[in-house]
C-alpha cells in the first residue's frame, strides 16, 4: 500500500461512499471531556509533541501563524514506510480525535489527515486524499488502516470536491476509538458531520496520535511524488470518550420493518393494520403504536394508529398506506426504516369498478408493496 492508497481501494467502495454522503445526518460528538488541545498559536509546540522522521525544513509553525504547516514529501504508511514529519503524542485507551485542514490533494495520491501510530506496520488513517488510475481520479475522504504490514479489507470512502463540499480544500475530521473499532466522520463546517463508517484495527491500547501529510510513493508516480503541496492544520484535539463503545449497546439493532393487513376494505369502513419491527437478534417487536403512518393520495381516508378509515368512493381506488418506525441504539445510533402496502378502497355495491368500461383507474404506485430502509448513523 503506498501513502497512502492505491487507486483498487476505491472503486469497490464507490457506490457504498455515495449512499454515506446522501444519507449522512449530523453526528453527535460522544466525546466527553477535552484532555488535550493545541491551536498552534505559539512559535513553539505544546510540550508531550514528537515526530517521526523529522525533517524540519519541511514544517512550520511560523510560515502561516495559528497552523501547524507541512511541505509534502513522498512517503508511503506501511511497512517499511518512509512518510515524514508525522507528528505525534502519546495516548492510552480510548478517545475522540478531532482537526482541521486546509489541504488540495489534485494529483500524485497526496493524503492529509489524522494519525493513530503504533509503528509503519500498525496504524489507522483518516484524511483527505487524491488518487487516480486507469478508471479515473477520485478526490476524497479515506479511513484506512494498517495490520501486520497489511492493509485492512474495510475502506470507508466519500467524495470531498468541488461538486460536493462548499470549500473542498477545507475539512474538519472526527475519528473514534473505542477498543479495537474505530469511527470516522467528516464535516465542511465543523458542526454538522457526516459518518464515514468504520473499520476494526487490533492495535495496542497505548499508541501515538497525531498528523501528518505526505505524497504518494509509486513507481508509476514519476516526478509528481516529489512536488509538494502545503498542508495547513488549524488545530488538533483528543478528547475522553464519553458513551458506549461501538457494538457495546445492550439493544439489538433494528433490520426490517414490515406492514401487515388487509389488501383491500370497503369505502366507509375501517380497517387495522400492524408494524411488525425486526431485530438484528431474531427477535420482533409489534410498534404499530410506537410508528408514524400516512395515507396516499389525498382524499381516500385517513389513518392513525394502525387503523385506516377509508372514505366512500363512487370508483374504486388505489391507495398507499406508509409506516415509519426509528429506533435508536447507542452503538448504531438512529436507524428508521419504513415499510409501504398498497390497498383498495372498495366502491359501493354496484358502483363501478375499476375494471368498468369507460372509467379511468387511478394508479397511484405499483401493485407491489416495498420497503425502503433508510438509515441514520450516529457513530462519531
Amino acid at each position: 500500500m503506498t501513502f497512502w492508497i492505491h487507486v483498487e481501494s476505491f472503486r469497490a467502495k464507490r457506490r457504498l461512499a455515495g449512499i454515506a454522503v446522501l444519507l449522512g445526518a449530523a453526528l453527535p460528538a460522544m466525546a466527553g471531556e477535552v484532555i488535550f488541545r493545541d491551536d498552534f498559536n505559539a512559535p513553539t509546540l505544546e510540550s508531550g509533541w514528537s515526530f517521526v522522521r523529522e525533517n524540519p525544513e519541511m514544517h512550520s509553525l511560523t510560515d502561516r501563524v495559528g497552523y501547524f504547516h507541512i511541505d509534502t514529501e513522498r512517503g508511503a504508511l506501511e511497512e517499511g514506510g518512509v512518510a515524514r514529519n508525522f507528528l505525534l503524542r502519546d495516548i492510552t485507551g480510548d478517545f475522540v480525535l478531532e482537526l482541521r485542514l486546509e489541504f488540495n490533494p489534485r494529483a500524485a495520491r497526496e493524503f492529509g489527515g489524522i494519525l493513530v501510530y503504533f509503528d509503519d506496520a500498525n496504524a489507522v488513517a483518516l484524511g483527505l486524499t487524491f488518487v487516480s488510475g486507469e478508471r479515473g481520479e477520485f478526490r476524497g475522504i479515506a479511513l484506512v488502516g494498517v495490520a501486520d504490514g497489511d492493509a485492512v479489507d474495510e475502506r470507508a470512502v466519500a467524495r470531498f470536491d468541488d461538486e460536493s463540499a462548499v470549500n473542498p480544500n477545507v475539512v474538519y475530521l472526527r475519528l473514534l476509538r473505542s477498543g479495537a473499532q474505530f469511527v470516522a466522520g467528516f464535516s465542511d463546517d465543523g458542526t454538522n458531520f457526516i459518518e464515514l463508517g468504520s473499520i476494526t484495527a487490533a492495535l495496542p491500547a497505548s499508541v501515538q496520535v497525531g498528523l501528518g501529510a505526505a505524497n504518494g510513493d509509486f513507481p508509476e508516480c514519476g516526478a509528481d511524488c516529489d512536488i509538494s503541496i502545503p498542508a495547513d492544520f488549524d488545530y488538533f484535539q483528543i478528547s475522553s470518550f464519553d458513551g458506549t463503545p461501538p457494538g457495546g449497546s445492550d439493544l439489538p439493532a433494528l433490520v426490517e420493518l414490515i406492514l401487515e393487513g388487509p389488501d383491500a376494505l370497503q369505502g366507509g369502513s375501517m380497517a387495522s393494520f400492524t408494524a411488525t419491527a425486526i431485530f438484528d437478534d431474531d427477535t420482533e417487536q409489534d410498534v404499530t403504536a410506537d410508528a408514524d403512518w400516512s395515507l396516499a393520495p389525498i382524499g381516500v381516508g385517513t389513518i392513525d394508529g394502525g387503523v385506516l378509515a377509508a372514505d366512500p368512493v363512487a370508483v374504486t381506488q388505489q391507495a398507499t398506506i406508509v409506516a415509519s418506525y426509528t429506533h435508536s441504539t447507542t452503538a448504531v445510533g438512529e436507524t428508521t426504516l419504513t415499510a409501504t402496502k398498497v390497498v383498495q378502497i372498495l366502491a359501493a355495491s354496484g358502483g363501478p369498478s375499476m375494471c368498468g368500461a369507460g372509467v379511468a383507474t387511478l394508479m397511484w404506485m405499483p401493485l407491489l408493496s416495498f420497503a425502503i430502509v433508510r438509515r441514520r448513523r450516529h457513530g462519531v
